[in-house]
C-alpha cells in the first residue's frame, strides 16, 4: 500500500499518564483515504485516546500522528481542528444557538461569505435529511435525541473536513432512533466517501459501519482488520471471543 493512499498514520505512538499507566502502547495504525475506520474496546482499552492525538486534544507521550503525511505535531491545533469534523458523545451542540448558528460554526471561524455559509448550512441540514425551513431556527432543546445527533453531523460536515471523527456518536440513544441515524450514516458514508474514524463500544454497529475495525485492549492495538478477516482469522482468543459474540447476537 502506498503512503500516498493514506489518510492517517500513528507510527509507534504511545501515551504514557503521570502516574506511569499507559494509554496506549507503541500503535502502528493507519486510516486509507475514504474509509471508514471504526476504534472498538472496552472502557480504559484507549480507543477515545487516540481519537483525541488525532485533533491534538492531547498529545502523544512518544511517536508520531500523520495526517495526509504531514506531521500532526507540525499543525497548529486550532487550524487543524477547523479543518476535521468531530462529533462529540453527546453531540455537543451549543444549547443557547440555534441550530443554523450551530452547523455554521466551522464555516463561519473559517471566515466564508455569509451567502456561502448559509447554502452550506442549508445543505448538510440536507444531507442529513433535516427540513432547513423547518429547523434552523430551533434550539437544541426543542430536538429529539436522534435530531440533535443528525444536527452534530451536519455540523462536522458544514466546513467540507476531508476527515470526520465521531466519539461514540450514537451511544445514548434509544435502540430504534440508533438504528435508523447508523442508516443515515450509512447512506451519508456511500455518498460523500469522507475518511471517518469511529469510536464505539457497541460490537454490532463496528460490524455494521466499519470497512476496517481496529480492535485496543489496554492501550494495545490487538488487530486491524475488515468484519470478514476479524471472523475468519481472529489474531488471538480475545479477538475470537469478541467476534463470536457478534455472530452469536446476529443469529438470536
Amino acid at each position: 500500500m502506498s503512503t500516498t493512499s493514506l489518510a492517517l498514520e500513528a507510527c509507534h505512538v504511545t501515551k504514557q499518564f503521570h502516574n506511569g499507566t499507559y494509554a496506549l502502547h507503541d500503535i502502528n495504525w493507519d486510516v486509507k483515504v475514504g474509509e471508514t475506520m471504526v476504534l472498538i474496546g472496552e472502557s480504559g482499552s484507549g480507543k477515545t485516546t487516540l481519537l483525541r492525538l488525532l485533533n491534538k486534544l492531547d498529545e502523544p507521550t512518544s511517536g508520531k500522528i500523520h495526517i495526509h503525511i504531514m506531521a500532526c505535531r507540525k499543525e497548529d491545533p486550532i487550524s487543524l481542528r477547523r479543518h476535521l469534523g468531530y462529533v462529540q458523545q453527546d453531540g455537543g451542540l451549543l444549547p443557547h444557538w440555534t441550530v443554523a448558528r450551530n452547523v455554521g460554526l466551522v464555516p463561519t471561524l473559517l471566515q466564508w461569505p455569509s451567502q456561502r455559509c448559509q447554502e452550506r448550512i442549508h445543505t448538510v441540514l440536507q444531507l442529513v435529511n433535516l427540513d432547513p425551513e423547518q429547523y434552523l431556527n430551533r434550539y437544541p432543546s426543542e430536538l429529539s435525541g436522534g435530531q440533535r445527533q443528525r444536527v452534530a453531523v451536519a455540523r462536522a460536515l458544514a466546513g467540507d473536513p476531508d476527515i470526520v471523527l465521531l466519539d461514540e456518536p450514537f451511544g445514548a440513544l434509544d435502540a430504534l432512533t440508533r438504528i435508523d441515524v447508523q442508516n443515515q450514516f450509512l447512506d451519508l458514508k456511500h455518498r460523500l466517501k469522507k475518511t471517518m474514524v469511529l469510536v464505539t463500544h457497541d460490537l454490532r454497529e463496528a460490524f455494521r459501519l466499519g470497512d476496517r475495525i481496529a480492535v485496543l485492549k489496554q492501550g494495545q492495538l490487538l488487530q486491524i482488520g475488515s468484519p470478514k478477516e476479524l471472523i475468519e482469522s481472529p489474531a488471538n482468543e480475545y479477538v475470537h471471543n469478541l467476534v463470536q459474540h457478534v455472530a452469536c447476537s446476529e443469529t438470536t
